[in-house]
C-alpha cells in the first residue's frame, strides 16, 4: 500500500498532525476508472457523530401599516424570544418603512409561524411571509475529543467537498481561508498573480505557490453574499456577539468541525423554498447532492502502464496533480486540470504552426471526471440531514428528535 502524507499545522500555534491517504484500487465497473488508484483517507469516520442542522433563516415581511425595525423585533421576541435580526429595506414612496427582513437563530417550523402571526397581528401583511435566505451546517463531533481527531476531519473535509458552481473563474469566489480578523489575515489557497487575478495558468499548474487551510483557521469557497457559499471551520466557539463582544468557549466534549452552506433567494426558489409551507415539506437531504458533496480523487495506475509509457512527462505530471490534491484538494486539482486542458490546447495550436513533434503535448494524467464518490461519508451525511426533516415538519417527531447520533 503506498501512503501520502500532508502536515496539517496552525497559525496561531505549534500544532501539527499529519493526516494521510492511502492508494486503493478502484472499482474497475465503469471504463473511466480502468488502471487507476483512489486516495482515500485515513481517518475512521465512525469515531464520529454526526448532527445537521438549520443555523438561521431569513424572513421578508411587507407590512401593511408602517412601523420601525426596534418594534418588529420587540414583537417578534415576545412571540419565541430573543434570538432574531432584523433588518429594514427600502423606504417606500412615502417615505415610511413596511419592508422587513427577520433572521431567525435555530428555528423550528412552529417559531417561523408564530413569528408570521406576530407581525401580520400587530401590522397585517401585504402577502405571505417569504424565505429569502437559509443556512445549513453538518458537524463531525469525535466520540473520544482531541485535537488530532479535529483536525484530521476538517483536512478531510476541506480537501474532499466538492462545490456545486465554479468557485474558480471569479477571484472573489476562489478558496481561501482566515486565521483572524483584520488585515494580512487571509490567504488564498491557490496561488494567483497580482497582475491577472482573473486567471493565471501559470500559478494554478504550480502546487509550490499553494497553501494549504491551517487547522486554526475557516475555509471559505465562494464569495460572501453570493448565491451560495461554503465555509468550514473547527468550532470551539459558539453564540458569539460581534457587538457585545461576548462569546461560550465550548467544552472539549461539544467542540466539532463544522461545514455550513448558505444559500440566498435564487437558490431557495430553485429548490421550490418560498414561503414556511414549503421549508416546511422541504427534503433537506437533498442538499447533500446540491451543497454537500463528497469526492476522492484517483490517478492513473502506473504500474499498469506498459513499460513504454511509463515516461518522465507522465510522472511528473502525477506527482503534480497528487501534491495539488494534497495541497488543496479536489477544488485545486479540478482548477489544475482546468488550466491543463487549457495548456494543452495553446501548446497544440503552436505546435502545428511548427515542425516541432506532438508527442509529449499530449501526455494527460486524469480529469475531474475521474473523481469518485466518498460513499462513506456521503451516507452519514444524507442521514443527518433527514433528521432536520423531523424538526421542521408542521406535524411529526418535538423539535428535541433532530439530533442524529450515528
Amino acid at each position: 500500500m503506498i501512503l501520502h502524507t500532508i502536515t496539517l499545522t496552525a497559525v496561531k500555534s505549534p500544532a501539527a498532525f499529519s493526516l494521510t491517504y492511502a492508494e486503493q484500487p478502484v472499482e474497475k465497473k465503469q471504463k473511466r476508472f480502468r488502471d487507476r488508484v483512489c486516495l482515500e483517507p485515513q481517518v475512521d469516520l465512525k469515531a464520529y457523530t454526526c448532527r445537521a442542522v438549520v443555523d438561521w433563516v431569513d424572513i421578508r415581511f411587507r407590512t401593511v401599516s408602517h412601523t420601525q425595525w426596534r418594534w418588529i423585533k420587540r414583537y417578534i421576541d415576545k412571540a419565541i424570544g430573543e434570538r432574531v435580526y432584523v433588518e429594514k429595506k427600502q423606504l417606500d414612496d412615502d417615505g415610511k418603512y413596511r419592508d422587513f427582513r427577520v433572521r431567525i437563530q435555530e428555528p423550528v417550523t412552529k417559531d417561523l409561524l408564530l413569528v408570521e402571526e406576530a407581525v401580520r397581528a400587530k401590522w397585517d401583511l401585504v402577502g405571505p411571509a417569504a424565505i429569502v435566505g437559509l443556512e445549513v451546517s453538518v458537524d463531525f463531533t469525535p466520540r473520544e475529543p482531541s485535537d488530532e481527531a479535529l483536525a484530521l476531519m476538517f483536512g478531510v473535509l476541506v480537501r474532499g467537498h466538492l462545490p456545486s458552481r465554479d468557485v474558480i473563474n471569479e477571484p472573489p469566489d476562489r478558496p481561501r481561508f482566515a486565521w483572524d480578523k483584520g488585515k494580512n489575515t487571509t490567504a488564498y489557497v491557490l496561488g494567483h498573480d497580482p497582475r491577472q487575478p482573473d486567471r493565471s495558468d501559470a500559478f494554478l499548474l504550480n502546487p509550490a505557490k499553494d497553501r494549504p487551510a491551517t487547522i486554526d483557521s475557516t475555509y471559505y469557497a465562494g464569495a460572501e453574499g453570493s448565491r451560495c457559499a461554503w465555509r468550514t471551520m473547527i468550532k470551539l466557539l459558539d453564540r458569539q456577539n460581534i457587538a457585545t463582544g461576548t462569546r461560550e468557549v465550548l467544552p472539549e466534549e461539544e467542540r466539532r468541525v463544522r461545514i455550513e452552506i448558505t444559500v440566498d433567494k435564487g437558490e431557495l426558489d430553485e429548490m421550490g423554498i418560498r414561503t414556511i409551507e414549503d421549508l416546511a415539506s422541504f427534503k433537506f437531504q437533498r442538499f447533500q447532492g446540491r451543497y454537500f458533496k463528497f469526492v476522492l480523487p484517483t490517478f492513473p495506475d502506473l504500474a499498469c502502464q506498459p513499460e513504454e509509457k511509463r515516461t518522465l512527462p507522465l510522472e511528473q505530471l502525477r506527482e503534480a496533480r497528487l501534491q495539488r490534491f494534497l495541497n488543496a484538494g479536489v477544488v485545486g486539482l479540478e482548477a489544475w486540470d482546468e488550466a491543463w486542458r487549457r495548456k494543452k490546447k495553446q501548446t497544440r495550436k503552436k505546435t502545428l504552426k511548427s515542425d516541432l513533434p506532438l508527442a509529449l503535448t499530449s501526455v494527460m494524467a486524469g480529469s475531474s471526471s475521474s473523481l469518485r464518490d466518498y460513499n462513506e461519508l456521503t451516507r452519514r451525511v444524507i442521514q443527518a440531514l433527514r433528521h432536520i426533516d423531523g424538526r421542521m415538519r408542521l406535524k411529526g417527531p418535538s423539535p428535541s428528535s433532530g439530533a442524529s447520533d450515528f
